[in-house]
């Protein structure tokens, strides 16, 4: 029941994620040609390659949504860590667990799996504050692209997979489900 409010809540805000690019199609989608970063002019924009073209051929989630993880599990992306790819990651191999879930499994925040591809400058200072209990972090906010929804739900996997980040079932939480 309280899976079904966050869905009726996230599609009341214009936030779901649950249509893959190519497979129907997406209101969120704005042509290149209007995006506000390919020129609108050049005659070569049809030429470049569709996002879902692009994407397809990647592993997808149950929602149809690239799964970027196991895409860089695959080795079928290799993020550089500058322009040149001269630099490497910095991984940071430090887990995160947030107990403020109430009812719902732990949320385990794997700080490897962001920092295979992102330097710890893209969340912090924010918008994380880089401090122990320093985040107020709710799913309303999260929804409303705040904290992880400024990527997830955006271009990181839906915040409708709960499963994803709520991994970690304790006493008071329903058991595995996925």
């Amino acid at each position: 029941m309280l899976r079904i409010a966050w869905l009726s809540l996230a599609i009341m805000i214009g936030v779901t994620g649950l249509v893959r690019p190519g497979i129907a199609k997406d209101p969120n989608h704005v042509p290149a040609a209007k995006d506000g970063y390919h020129d609108p002019s050049n005659r070569s924009l049809e030429s470049l390659q569709k996002p879902a073209q692009a994407l397809n051929a990647f592993p997808h989630d149950r929602l149809g949504e690239v799964n970027w993880v196991q895409t860089l599990d695959k080795n079928l992306i290799a993020p550089r860590a500058d322009l040149h790819g001269k630099a490497s990651m910095k991984v940071l191999n430090q887990d995160i667990v947030m107990t403020n879930t109430k009812t719902m499994p732990h949320v385990r925040f794997p700080h490897a799996t962001h920092t295979r591809w992102l330097d710890c400058s893209n969340c912090h200072p924010k918008p994380f504050l880089p401090v122990a209990k320093g985040n107020a972090i709710t799913m309303d906010a999260v929804l409303r692209g705040q904290f992880c929804g400024a990527c997830h739900g955006r271009v990181a996997f839906s915040p409708f997979i709960c499963e994803r980040c709520h991994s970690d079932v304790h006493a008071g939480s329903p058991k595995k489900w996925w």
